[in-house]
Order: C-alpha cells, then sequence, then structure tokens
C-alpha cells in the first residue's frame, strides 16, 4: 500500500492527531537522557580533580600536561559532531546512539585504571569521540520519537539535565576524589570514571528495550574526506582556544597559526560540502530561511554564553575566594532560570499547536539584559545583584537553546533530520568554543592594561596571581580583574544583541502534530508503518493523500517553501 505526505494539516478526528508519547516512550526517553547526562557530566568532573590526578600519575611532569586531560575530551567530542550526524540518518539513530555509549563507558573504564597521564590523555580522547554522538544523537532520538509541537517539552528537560549535569561535574569531581567512603569502599580520583559504567548500563538497557523506532534504509555512503577535514580543522581551532593565554600568549606565532589553519581547513570542508555526492552536511539546508537564521543564532547564543559560565566562575572563585563546590551552587540562580523556561515555554508551544517564534525573540533580550546586569558586578558587589544576573540569562537561555534546535529540526526534510540537528549543535559548540578564545583575549589585554596602573602590583600579573596576594596589592589587582570582567560581560551581551536581531528574521510555523513515519510507528507500535517512509517519498507514491483508515499523514517533506502551508513547515 502506498502512503504518502499529506498537503494538509492532520484531521483532529484522526487516530494520530495529538497523540501524545506512550508510558514505555517516556521512560525510553529517560534513558536516553541519562546516558546523555553522562557526556555532559564529563566535560567538568575532571575540573577540580586534575591536580590530584597529575600528582598521582606522574609527581614529576604531570602538571605541565594537566590541560590535556580537558583538552582530549573536548578535541573528541567537538570534532566529530559533524560526522555522527550523516551516520545517524544512514545506520539509524538507535543503533549511533548505542555504538557512542558503548564507546564512551569502554572507554571511562580505561581510564580509570589508567597508569600514566600518556595514557589517561588517550583514553580521554576515545571518551571524547563517544560523547560526541551521545547528546547531539539523542536529540535525534526525540526528533524521531516525540511529535513536533510536543518536542519543546522533551528537548527542553534534556537541556536542563546537561546543564545540571555541567555544573554539578566539579561538585560530585571534589567530592569522589576525596577520601570518603560509600558502601564500604574509600573513593579516588578513579571514582570518577567508575561512576559512570552502573549508570550508563542502566540507560543503555532501556534504551535497548524500551525504544522501539523502525529503521529506514538508506545507502551506506558517508564522506569521509569531509569528516577528516571538519575534525581536523575543528582541532586546530579547539588547540587555539586551549592554549591560548594560557600555554602561550595570544600574540604567539603558533597560535596564530592553528587559528589560520583551522579556519583555512573549514573553508575547504564547506568547499568539499558543495561537491560531494553525499555530504555530511547538505550546503541546501541553509537555503531554508529557518536553518539560516536559526544557525548564526546558536553560534551567537554558544558565543555568549561562554562569556558568562566560565567567567562567572571565575569572579567567585578569585574575588570571592569560592572553592569549585561553592562556585557551582552560587550559579544555581542560572538552572532555575533555564529549568523554568524551558519547560514552561515548551508547555505554552504545545498549547499554541507549536507556534515558536516569539520565544526566542524573548529569550535573546532577556539574555542581553542578564549578560548586562552582570556587568556591573564590581568587587563589592552583593551576592543577589550577581543572582538576579544569572536568572535572567538563564530565564533567556531556557526560551533560546532548545527550541531554536527543535524549529531547525521542524523545517528539513526527514532524510536529512540528523545532519540538520548535529549541524545545529556543532555551531553552538563552536560559538562557545570561539567565545572562550575571544573573552581570554578581552580579559587578558584588559587586565594587563589595568596592572600596568597599579605600580604596586607586579610586572606580568595574571589573574590566577589574585589569590597570593594580600593587603593594598590585592586590592589593586581585584579592582583591576573585576573592571576588566565587566568588559567581557558587557561585550557579550552587545553579542547576544546580535541574536535579538536575528530572531526577527525567524519565520512563524506551526509544527506538525506527526513528524514522520518513523515518529508515527513508534507512537502506534505498527512497524508497518516503517515501510511506507521508503514509498512516501517515490514517484508512484506521490498522488496518494490517505493512510490506512484514511487518516492523512504528514510524510517526508522537501525544505521549507514560502509557498506552502504553514502547518508542514
Amino acid at each position: 500500500m502506498a502512503v504518502a505526505r499529506s498537503t494538509a494539516p492532520e484531521p483532529a478526528g484522526s487516530p494520530t492527531a495529538g497523540a501524545r508519547p506512550s508510558r514505555r516512550m517516556i521512560w525510553a526517553l529517560v534513558g536516553v537522557v541519562v546516558t546523555s547526562f553522562l557526556s555532559a557530566l564529563d566535560q567538568t568532573v575532571t575540573a577540580v580533580s586534575v591536580f590530584p590526578i597529575a600528582r598521582d600519575l606522574d609527581p614529576v611532569n604531570g602538571v605541565s600536561l594537566m590541560s590535556w586531560v580537558i583538552g582530549a575530551y573536548m578535541l573528541g567530542s567537538t570534532a566529530t559532531q559533524p560526522l555522527y550526524g550523516r551516520i545517524a540518518d544512514i545506520f539509524g539513530a538507535k543503533r549511533v546512539f548505542l555504538f557512542s555509549a558503548v564507546g564512551f563507558l569502554v572507554a571511562s573504564g580505561l581510564c580509570g585504571v589508567a597508569q600514566s597521564m600518556g595514557q589517561l590523555i588517550a583514553f580521554r580522547a576515545l571518551q571524547g569521540i563517544g560523547a560526541g554522538g551521545l547528546y547531539s544523537v539523542s536529540l535525534i532520538l526525540m526528533a524521531r520519537s516525540v511529535a513536533p509541537k510536543d518536542r519543546a517539552k522533551f528537548q527542553g528537560i534534556a537541556g536542563i539535565v546537561i546543564l545540571l549535569a555541567t555544573i554539578a561535574g566539579p561538585l560530585i569531581g571534589g567530592f569522589l576524589t576525596g577520601d570518603h567512603t560509600v558502601f564500604g569502599l574509600h573513593t579516588s580520583w578513579r571514582w570518577i570514571f567508575y561512576v559512570n559504567l552502573p549508570i550508563g548500563a542502566v540507560g543503555i538497557t532501556m534504551v535497548v528495550t524500551l525504544l522501539k523506532l523502525p529503521h529506514e534504509q538508506r545507502s551506506h555512503r558517508v564522506d569521509y574526506l569531509g569528516a577528516l577535514l571538519a575534525s581536523a580543522g575543528t582541532a586546530l581551532l579547539l588547540l587555539m582556544t586551549t592554549w591560548g593565554g594560557t600555554e602561550y600568549p595570544w600574540s604567539d606565532p603558533l597560535i596564530w597559526v592553528l587559528g589560520a589553519g583551522g579556519a583555512a581547513l573549514l573553508g575547504l570542508f564547506l568547499w568539499r560540502q558543495a561537491k560531494a555526492p553525499e555530504p555530511l552536511v547538505p550546503l541546501s539546508l541553509f537555503r531554508v530561511r529557518t536553518v539560516a537564521v536559526s544557525g548564526p543564532m546558536l553560534f551567537v547564543v554558544g558565543f555568549a554564553m561562554m562569556g558568562a559560565i566560565t567567567y562567572v566562575a571565575l569572579y567567585l572563585q578569585l574575588v570571592n575566594g569560592l572553592n569549585p563546590t561553592q562556585t557551582g551552587l552560587r550559579m544555581m540562580p542560572m538552572i532555575l532560570g533555564i529549568l523554568v523556561s524551558s519547560i514552561g515555554s515548551g508547555i505554552v508551544i504545545s498549547a499554541r499547536d507549536g507556534r515558536y517564534r516569539i520565544f526566542p525573540i524573548i529569550g535573546a533580550a532577556v539574555s542581553a539584559a542578564g549578560l548586562g546586569v552582570l556587568g556591573l558586578l564590581s568587587a563589592g558587589s552583593s551576592y543577589w545583584l550577581l543572582a538576579g544576573g544569572l536568572l535572567l540569562l538563564g530565564a533567556g537561555l531556557g526560551l533560546l537553546m532548545q527550541v531554536l534546535v527543535q524549529a531547525v529540526q521542524n523545517s528539513v526534510p526527514n532524510a536529512e533530520l540528523g545532519s540538520a540537528t548535529t549541524s545545529a549543535i556543532f555551531l553552538r559548540t563552536l560559538g562557545q568554543s570561539c567565545g572562550a578564545a575571544v573573552f581570554g583575549a578581552i580579559l587578558a589585554n584588559r587586565f594587563d592594561a589595568r596592572v600596568a596602573l597599579h605600580p604596586e602590583l607586579p610586572a606580568g600579573l595574571k589573574p590566577e596571581g589574585l589569590a597570593h596576594l594580600a593587603g593594598s596589592a590585592r586590592d589593586a589587582a581585584v579592582d583591576a580583574f573585576t573592571g576588566s570582567l565587566d568588559v567581557v560581560f558587557l561585550v557579550a551581551a552587545a553579542v547576544m544583541l546580535v541574536a535579538f536581531l536575528l530572531s526577527f528574521l525567524l519565520k512563524e510555523m506551526q509544527l506538525r502534530e506527526i513528524d514522520d513515519f518513523e515518529a508515527l510507528a513508534s507512537e502506534l507500535g505498527d512497524e508497518s508503518l516503517a515501510g511506507g517512509a521508503a514509498v512516501a517519498g517515490s514517484p508512484a507514491a506521490a498522488g496518494s493523500t490517505t493512510a490506512a483508515g484514511g487518516a492523512a499523514v504528514a510524510g517526508p517533506r522537501g525544505p521549507e517553501d514560502d509557498s506552502a502551508p504553514s502547518t508542514l513547515r
């Protein structure tokens, strides 16, 4: 039986109209979120543990290699993101997610038994490669399992869990690294990797047993040259942002070579995508207005967000003298803001039949206001000023990040859903890396200039040196630091205003009740519908507008078209 797409919204009385995820599907997605939680947790869990790790594995030279324990993970996870979208489209998102999860857990076990810094760094890179597919492919799984107008709620909750993992990382890492007794066993830094194993095993089991998605067969062709160019270019840019201002000054020729080389390789990647028969990131996606606007917005949001999370933590530790655990707790207002706005906007979007455009507009404005408030911080500022800025920033980000990804997913053909999702996540991650570089350069330059105005301060003083100063010298250094940090926050606010202006270019669209045959089959438990997905795109099926039972079903569609009904965009 041929099944094809409808050119009209699904009738309200049809069996699938307004369908909601079953209890089984919800628990399956809980397993997806639990597993992807670990990938975010391991980004920051080593932040407070890396020094004890280095001291234990290599007391002589370990400290000089500390940055690579974190950097290797980020290199592996970010550089592989463009590849995961395409292979998810080819082999199926569930298979790719499970492959990533198993690889992540195996690498976690290897990290736990590492006997040298070299081994740990290599295993962390492998762990990052697995982590690269967990979060981005988890969003693809949600897109395949949940009707579009309900995605905002599910992806919003997933985004909150991921952010909680990022914030909680230093707290968990600090506790496990200390000598504590848990279930009669003494903890050590190795536990920060071992703890992934039981949690990940539970998540994988839930996904394997509960998540049932039909797999649509596609030709198995991967643009490996494009993947190599994207990975190498991203790796060079991440090395630039990791080393710049820390291992080497920003003016060092090596930093400039890394930046230029990364930009050149990414330029070649774009050229390759224009020529490849089956590109990793089809450039035609960016002819879709929603993608063309949401992509740069996600880059800008990631860029500005980095200026807040990183440097608020730095302010709390250097100016207020807090440890990482206390710092994480002081940043909870941002989590609260994201929690309320993300879940709230998801509920409202569902109630408004999926109309979403107003939320990125409000979110960008509120985020910019929050960053502006953070730009007022000084050495003697009340915590409530900081909390207010973080609350506004969190509320704005909750209205932005997941809603923009959802809009991208809704505006592309089903066959490109994986590529579109991972491209959106990659642009946001790339924005974060670029934000780290730019804001790091701004802070370093402004701090150096302000230190030069105080002759009582030692030449070449860096922000981390504040902990070793006392009396009037410390007061002068703190004043120089907070004055420099204010510039970082205000520049971040100006960058976020760019996202605010871009948000007016977004088109309003009503998200469909049913995204594609995979979502329909997973919700109804009818595997026979999966075969219809391949038929729906064929010329023979083009004239048919009904499925079994006479219900009109929205199937795979082409890119957003101004002439098409808004409900199908």
